[in-house]
């Protein structure tokens, strides 16, 4: 399930690119809220396309043109040369998708790149700045008066009627080829990133929080990790899924908690509108169901806006996509709730973590870029997220007390998760990793139970790390 999204994969994607890394930030803010390092990756620099989308659409078009063509990849001359074959040869395609703007932009680019054709439909109240970015690049664009999820059903009709290429990263009935090659580009930003923590700190993270749109980055992300943590002799990194509250699929399908998925109906409304998908990938969502050892969560607007002050504070321009993790992460370290306490140490989020996030977009949407600049911060409160945590350890069924002494006496670790071989997956009384145990809100708050005010404080900082 996971070895299409490793490193070896990674590796192909980046030769046939052969253009630099995006940068990794380290934030200096990361003591501030009581974590060891806080890595941020931005690809608000990716390609010039102020996200990481375009790897993803580039590389899948590429892989769909050098088959049409019968050219190896590997001797095409990347992207430049093979869009070079491409005109050669007189070959032309129309390229069609659905889009909330990155995705879109990327694919209008990846089009001009080889010399071919893209349409664009976008659902109803995308900003006139992401349409704007692909008419920019050739792409016939349109806005529909459909969400999200009816626009990309839309679009593959639109492919079928007018024998048109369906680039999509939302799986469908037989319809996984394309998916999997977008997603496969998307596994260079993981491998760069865990090369350059690497070279900068010589411990590799031990969190890594993911945004879920409909599944498909957070699945190859987390595939390659899986991956590469094997190869590395170490366990895969505690990972935290954000969503929008109104666009939360991967949370409920996680809360209903069979391994099937449910789907979100609706306006799908949301500032986070890159995230904004209420249907799973097919391909994405058992991967993040197998190895997402972490919880799920849903977080509303202003997490998101807070987030991209943050970054902007430290130093990276990040869109609302970008923000989010961000301000989720400040979130659950600097609430005083019951609920961020919970989520604290259900996660082992301490002084020795080190996180992993990606800024995946830029200020691709100005005019709220603008505005969410110009806004102060807003207090956090338990309202603005939820979680489902599901940890593959077993939880001793008796209340954890908040003392080292006490949480030992119960086989949990206090130290930190850490980048040593030893796996984080295993509790003395309870050896090797056991399948996930999901909570929910309401029963992890039970399980460590309630803590007052004067409590939080000490909570923040536990060493508490399951």
């Amino acid at each position: 399930m996971t070895s299409e999204f490793g490193p070896q994969t990674a590796a192909q994607v980046r030769n046939f690119f052969g253009t630099p890394a995006t940068p990794l930030v380290p934030l200096a803010s990361a003591g501030k809220i009581g974590l060891g390092a806080v890595y941020v990756k931005d690809e608000s620099k990716r390609l010039g396309q102020q996200a990481f989308k375009v790897f993803g659409a580039a590389f899948a078009m590429a892989k769909y043109m050098s088959k049409e063509m019968g050219v190896p990849l590997e001797e095409c001359g990347g992207i430049e040369g093979l869009g070079a074959i491409a005109r050669t040869n007189g070959v032309s395609k129309t390229f069609v998708t659905c889009t909330d703007g990155n995705h879109g932009r990327a694919v209008a680019w990846a089009a001009k790149q080889l010399g071919q054709k893209a349409v664009i439909y976008m659902p109803k109240g995308s900003a006139d700045a992401r349409v704007q970015h692909i008419v920019n690049h050739g792409g016939e664009c349109t806005v529909t008066d459909m969400n999200y999820d009816a626009t990309v059903e839309f679009a593959a009709r639109q492919a079928e009627d007018n024998a048109w290429v369906y680039l999509q990263d939302t799986t469908g009935p037989g319809y996984f080829e394309i998916p999997t090659w977008i997603m496969q580009g998307y596994t260079a930003m993981a491998d760069e990133a865990i090369d350059q923590i690497k070279a900068l700190d010589g411990a590799l993270p031990t969190h890594l929080i993911l945004q879920v749109g409909v599944g498909s980055m957070a699945g190859a992300v987390l595939a390659y990790m899986v991956e590469r943590f094997q190869l590395e002799g170490l366990p895969t990194p505690i990972t935290i899924i954000a969503e929008p509250d109104n666009a939360a699929c991967a949370y409920e399908s996680a809360k209903k908690g069979d391994g099937s998925t449910v789907d979100v109906e609706g306006d799908l409304d949301s500032m986070i509108a890159g995230l904004c998908c209420g249907v799973l990938s097919d391909i994405g969502w058992p991967i993040l169901w197998a190895n997402v050892d972490g919880a799920y969560t849903k977080v509303s607007d202003a997490v998101a806006g807070n987030g991209m002050r943050l970054l902007r504070d430290g130093g990276v321009e990040a869109g609302e996509c970008g923000g989010a993790p961000m301000g989720l992460l400040q979130g659950i370290m600097d609430i005083n709730c019951p609920k961020a306490t919970a989520m604290r140490k259900g996660l082992g989020l301490c002084a020795d973590s080190r996180v992993l996030i990606f800024n995946t977009e830029g200020a691709t949407d100005p005019i709220n870029y603008e505005k969410q600049m110009k806004a102060p911060n807003v207090p956090l409160s338990g309202d603005d997220f939820e979680f489902v945590l599901r940890r593959k350890i077993a939880i001793p069924g008796k209340v954890f007390e908040d003392s080292d002494d006490a949480l030992m006496d119960d086989g949990i670790s206090t130290e930190a998760p850490s980048s040593a071989p030893s796996s984080a997956h295993t509790s003395p009384e309870t050896g090797p990793s056991l399948p996930p145990v999901g909570l929910d809100m309401t029963a992890l708050t039970k399980l460590l139970g309630e803590l007052d005010a004067d409590d939080a404080p000490k909570a923040k900082r536990s060493r508490l790390c399951l």
